[in-house]
């Protein structure tokens, strides 16, 4: 029983040992300073107060001149009637009222799909360059994914807002993303599976077909 409760001790430490490195070292995605034009790449997340320190920080930088347009991505919920980017992307057009130079990929449903959209897309490539607008420790795994598509840009920069300093909220987001790399190891096909267990697609499908 000793035995047993010194590797609890010991795993947890570890844990948080991690977690706390990969939350500190992820505090240089943010590379705002350095942006001068392009492309704002806004990630949809379902947590409201994320999202709206995203589409703040997004449409500071727009209106300072340091992005010439955003690009909302994620968060298609055919199941749900919902479109979480473009959601997103009327909220920061009201806000800023820039809603000219605002759009959506109404069509991606997650962060790997996001980004291989992006990647095809010539359109959102024309700038020149992209700025991914995130939490800081999505940033790595997203920056990770672009860089696998065919047609990737080469320079990709990043910039996150401050984000919340509390505990628990930073030990669910690491271990969040420790499970999306899983996610992101395992073959394609695989990958499919999981989303859509996870996101319902296969209830979806099923009433679409029963309906039918």
């Amino acid at each position: 029983m000793r035995r047993l409760r010194r590797f609890l001790f010991w795993l947890i430490a570890l844990d948080l040992l991690a977690t706390t490195l990969f939350w500190g070292v992820t505090r240089f995605m943010d590379e705002a300073r350095g942006i001068q034009g392009g492309t704002g790449v806004v990630f949809y997340t379902d947590n409201e107060r994320d999202a709206a320190a995203r589409i703040a920080k997004a449409v500071n930088l727009l209106k300072a001149g340091k992005l010439d347009r955003l690009y909302m991505v994620g968060g298609h919920r055919p199941q749900e009637g919902w479109l979480g980017s473009q959601e997103m992307a009327l909220i920061a057009a009201r806000g800023s009222g820039l809603g000219g130079r605002i759009s959506a990929d109404v069509e991606s449903r997650d962060t790997i799909s996001g980004l291989k959209n992006l990647a095809r897309d010539a359109y959102t490539r024309a700038p020149g360059e992209l700025v991914f607008v995130s939490n800081c420790m999505q940033l790595v795994r997203a920056k990770a994914i672009y860089n696998m598509q065919p047609e990737h840009q080469p320079r990709v920069l990043g910039a996150c807002p401050p984000g919340d300093l509390n505990p628990i909220d930073i030990w669910r987001r690491a271990h969040y993303e420790a499970a999306a790399w899983i996610l992101l190891v395992l073959p394609e096909k695989w990958q499919d599976t999981v989303l859509d267990r996870l996101r319902g697609a296969d209830e979806a499908a099923r009433e679409t077909e029963d309906a039918g």
